[in-house]
């Protein structure tokens, strides 16, 4: 069993897009594991979601899809 320095080490070496996917795993963990009070901290901690919803909150409701594509 590795020891949390061996495996910080082992993070440390990842190449960024990689290491960027191991910290959402982590969070979504902590999630289920309920460390986050609700949803918003946990999509808050989401590497470009928050942007993405404010982005999407300057869109004007009249030129939303009322469909799904």
């Amino acid at each position: 069993m590795l020891n949390r320095d061996a495996i910080k080490s082992q993070i440390d070496m990842l190449p960024e897009p990689i290491l960027a996917k191991v910290l959402e795993f982590i969070d979504y963990q902590k999630f289920i594991a309920g460390i986050y009070d609700n949803d918003t901290d946990y999509l808050s901690s989401v590497s470009g979601v928050k942007e993405s919803i404010i982005e999407g909150l300057k869109i004007p409701l009249s030129e939303c899809s009322r469909s799904l594509e």
